[in-house]
């Protein structure tokens, strides 16, 4: 126990260091999207997280060197949680929580000296968030999804030619909400398929004159 202390006390600054660069290059993909959390948070939280974690091992040693550390998780937890908004069909920021949990990590790993481990992790978590951004992006032109809310009048455009326009356009579909103000008729469908074909469903409803006002909202849940 006295040499892990050891290992942990030497080179204090360059730990600080480390994990404030490793913290930055995590949060500059985050800025570059201009995300809630970018580069001086991450950093700010990677930081902190080895500093916590080097004072942990110094304050508890030798019966308890995890009792300040332990705690990093529950306050890392909060602020993850204050980047994750949550709209009436979407869900946003839940990328950019998992961010900031996993920067946490790097910087205790960096304040328990596990430097191959913290690169490990920084070089996974860049891949997941560029490269496989791609991915997600190929399977949104195959698969995509939307969430339509449509505004027409009964009498000249009755709900069921929407879902028949919907099967002419061989998208799937599922009626979400229909509601009526006045003499008009407030429908929404989660419609998914191929991107190509929801480029189309939108000029067929731009130029369909019956319809009064149609939305759009991508990414749903």
């Amino acid at each position: 126990m006295k040499e892990a202390l050891q290992v942990i006390q030497e080179d204090q600054i360059l730990k600080v260091l480390i994990a404030l660069i490793m913290g930055s290059l995590l949060g500059l993909e985050r800025e570059y999207k201009r995300k809630a959390a970018g580069m001086r948070t991450m950093a700010l939280i990677c930081m902190s997280s080895a500093v916590f974690t080097i004072l942990s091992a110094e304050l508890g040693f030798p019966n308890s060197p995890d009792r300040v550390a332990s705690n990093i998780l529950t306050g890392v937890g909060f602020i993850g949680a204050g980047v994750i908004f949550k709209g009436d069909y979407t869900i946003d920021g839940i990328t950019t929580a998992a961010s900031i949990w996993i920067a946490a990590a790097i910087g205790m790993a960096v304040g328990m000296s596990r430097y191959w481990l913290a690169g490990a992790a920084l070089t996974g978590a860049l891949i997941v968030l560029i490269l496989l951004e791609y991915v997600e992006q190929r399977i949104a032109v195959v698969n995509n999804k939307r969430l339509y809310t449509i505004y027409f009048y009964e009498e000249k455009f009755p709900h069921m030619d929407v879902e028949n326009i919907l099967q002419q356009f061989k998208l799937k579909y599922e009626r979400m909400m229909v509601m009526r103000k006045d003499n008009m008729i407030e429908v929404s469908y989660a419609v998914r398929g191929p991107r190509s074909q929801m480029e189309q469903l939108d000029d067929f409803f731009l130029q369909n004159t019956n319809i009064f006002q149609y939305e759009v909202q991508l990414s749903p849940l």
